[in-house]
């Protein structure tokens, strides 16, 4: 492994390359995105790039930490992870705004979509995986950004509960290998059958305490 495969803590500067990256695989490769925007590639990829953008800045507002790997500096995985401090998901201010303004004709699509992710987000506090992503996929980027924040959030003081949203029944059975539990499949409405899956990851019963969290950490 080289030091061009190291996991780097991103920073709000790098959220326009995190959205782009993100955006490109979604558009290519997650069926609800089809949904939302069908049809145009182009048209899915700038829209989710710019929603992306939004959801970015938000975790980051949270205390929430965004994660990559970068070789030959290019940005090939992130991981946006947001922190919910308890009680019931609220969206940034202008948030709805914004979308409709971005999303246009799109607009109820997407509002379906965030009402689907509001509605089976815990109130209870946790930390929860917004957005992951890899290009090229296959060689295990995603897997080694999840196993490093979990390894770093098991050692955090209050051993926070760990949440997500699976886009898909595959994905929910990856994340089931890395300890995540999946709840009732929640339909998005109008989709015809595209489901969400909420899971949630409970911490270990006991791990070693660790001095000063370690900003990039190398995972196998």
């Amino acid at each position: 492994m080289t030091p061009s495969d190291e996991i780097v803590d991103l920073h709000v500067s790098d959220a326009a390359e995190i959205a782009e990256l993100i955006a490109r695989v979604f558009a290519a490769e997650v069926e609800i995105t089809w949904w939302l925007v069908p049809d145009d590639i182009a048209t899915r990829t700038r829209l989710l790039r710019e929603q992306f953008t939004m959801v970015i800045r938000a975790a980051f507002d949270s205390g929430g930490r965004v994660q990559g790997i970068r070789r030959g500096g290019r940005l090939d995985a992130a991981a946006v992870w947001s922190i919910h401090s308890g009680g019931p998901v609220t969206e940034s201010p202008g948030y709805d705004a914004a979308l409709r303004a971005i999303t246009g004709v799109h607009y109820g699509r997407f509002r379906a979509l965030d009402c689907t992710f509001r509605e089976t987000t815990s109130e209870a506090p946790h930390h929860h995986l917004e957005l992951l992503a890899a290009d090229p996929r296959g060689e295990g980027m995603g897997t080694r950004l999840v196993k490093n924040y979990l390894d770093w959030a098991d050692r955090q003081r209050g051993f926070p509960e760990i949440h997500l949203h699976a886009s898909s029944g595959n994905a929910a059975r990856l994340y089931a290998r890395l300890g995540f539990h999946t709840g009732d499949p929640a339909e998005v409405p109008g989709s015809g059958q595209l489901f969400v899956y909420p899971m949630r990851r409970h911490p270990p019963a006991a791990v070693p305490p660790s001095g000063e969290a370690e900003v990039s950490v190398l995972r196998p």
